[in-house]
């Protein structure tokens, strides 16, 4: 009867909310056995129980997530917008300039804030009235090759315009400089340790001596001729 009385209160504990207080608890003498309820009953003697040892509970840490999850996630957000470029300009030619090109080879050089991000595969492209050149570039100062000409030279003292912009790794224009216009000039090479070569002159021949004279068969030189009769003399 006893274990069975034990039996019962563990229960009744067991069933009590853990947040709840201490409560009186009922014990009437049945036929058998005794009988606890939270209601008085007629010949009821209460008992108190003593609280609960309540303790608090411990945090579970969350499991990881798998090393798929995560990257798939990670795809998911939005990468991180390049930096805009505020300013981008060609410094040379300058507008309404001219570039010494004998061989159809010259620098362009362009400014631009901030520098090329060079690791999200920015470029700089040019084009040449309306024609690309067909190159990308990455460094702020860059020749025009002359295969961009073919094989003839532009002509010379022409108007020419330049464009460039820089472009993603897609081909797509992220910032478009200004376009300038330059004359394509050709130069002399003059050497100053080379003496200049003459200048032809006209040389005038002299003219030719005079033909010597010509004697009769019988003449000699320095006697009158045979044929002139001696001058007369008058008779005293």
């Amino acid at each position: 009867m006893k274990r069975l009385a034990r039996l019962a209160q563990v229960c009744l504990l067991l069933s009590v909310p853990a947040a709840a207080p201490a409560q009186e608890v009922f014990v009437t003498r049945g036929a058998g056995s005794p009988m606890y309820s939270d209601q008085p009953q007629a010949g009821a003697k209460p008992v108190l129980l003593p609280e609960l040892n309540i303790s608090k509970p411990v945090p579970v840490p969350k499991a990881a997530a798998p090393a798929a999850s995560r990257v798939s996630r990670e795809s998911d957000q939005p990468a991180a917008a390049a930096p805009a470029y505020h300013r981008f300009s060609i410094v040379e030619p300058a507008n309404d300039g001219s570039v010494a090109a004998n061989n159809a080879l010259f620098e362009v050089r362009v400014a631009m804030d901030p520098p090329l991000q060079l690791g999200n595969g920015h470029a700089i492209t040019v084009s040449i009235n309306g024609h690309p050149v067909g190159q990308r570039f990455t460094a702020n100062e860059f020749m025009i090759p002359p295969e961009f000409w073919g094989d003839t030279l532009p002509p010379t003292n022409q108007r020419y315009q330049l464009d460039a912009a820089i472009v993603d790794g897609h081909g797509g224009v992220l910032k478009q400089a200004v376009p300038v216009t330059f004359y394509l000039r050709h130069l002399a090479v003059w050497h100053p340790r080379r003496p200049p070569r003459p200048m032809p002159m006209s040389v005038q021949k002299p003219p030719p001596p005079p033909p010597p004279p010509t004697f009769g068969k019988f003449e000699q030189p320095g006697k009158p001729p045979l044929n002139v009769k001696p001058p007369v003399r008058p008779e005293l």
